[in-house]
């Protein structure tokens, strides 16, 4: 099965029966781990929102609109104040997003220093927000959620937030969360599906004033560092299906070394 698809809701999107980037880094840290996220149910955390809020007001617009639901200010403690929270929790659309005057002001301040930044503008000028992808991959069906696809480029644009945005800053955080995965996985689901070979480039704004921007893609080297994961986490899906095992960490005891930056 190798296709695109456009306007998937994000909860048809996670029913899909398919291993994802965040799947396969789960199973890195372990089946167990990937099993048990797969059988819970999916519920954003706070951040989690606030990320989609940002995304939806950068991206999505007219769906940033609909869906911010401006939080009652109303002291939770109180009985009046508890009432109050628990009528406009009641009464919200499912899904919708609330957020406190704060919280909207800091995502609209990072909403406009990415549309004032030249470059990111220029691509996100035009193109599709949250395109799903679907492709066999070594005999495995996988998908990929693009954050940005412009229309008449070969680009992949993936919208990060991040305390520090400048080289040295993201480039830590790109290792940490297994970006170079994620920018090696999407681009062979695309190239899998088109035929064409594309770039993946972070768009990456600061959550904190002045709210900096910057665009970056990562080096041939990183990107096939991550394909070397993917693949390998891959494997190791194959072999759970398989066998219908899903462990955790070693039975035995296991020599521990300390980071570099600790030693």
């Amino acid at each position: 099965m190798n296709e695109i698809k456009n306007h998937v809701p994000f909860s048809e999107y996670l029913d899909l029966p398919y291993i994802s980037a965040h799947g396969l880094m789960l199973i890195e840290r372990s089946p167990a781990h990937y099993r048990a996220a797969m059988q819970a149910p999916h519920r954003a955390s706070a951040k989690q929102e606030l990320g989609t809020l940002t995304h939806l007001a950068i991206l999505e617009p007219d769906e940033y609109t609909r869906r911010l639901s401006l939080a009652p200010d109303c002291d939770k403690r109180s009985k009046a104040g508890k009432a109050e929270w628990e009528a406009y929790q009641a009464a919200l659309p499912a899904d919708a997003i609330s957020a406190t005057p704060d919280q909207i002001r800091s995502v609209e301040l990072m909403r406009d220093a990415v549309i004032a930044q030249p470059y990111a503008r220029a691509l996100l000028d035009d193109g599709i927000a949250e395109t799903t992808v679907i492709a066999d991959l070594d005999g495995l069906t996988v998908k990929g959620r693009p954050d940005w696809l412009p229309r008449d480029l070969p680009v992949i644009v993936d919208l990060k937030t991040a305390a520090d945005a400048s080289p040295r800053g993201f480039s830590r955080a790109a290792a940490n969360f297994c970006y170079h995965l994620q920018a090696a996985l999407y681009t062979d689901l695309l190239y899998t599906v088109t035929g064409q070979n594309y770039d993946f480039i972070f768009l990456v704004v600061e959550n904190e004033s002045p709210h900096g921007v910057a665009l970056y893609q990562l080096e041939d080297d990183a990107i096939e560092a991550g394909r070397r994961r993917y693949q390998a986490a891959l494997e190791t899906y194959r072999h759970c299906l398989n066998t219908d095992q899903w462990p955790c960490y070693a039975t035995e005891v296991l020599s521990l070394e300390l980071p570099r930056w600790a030693a």
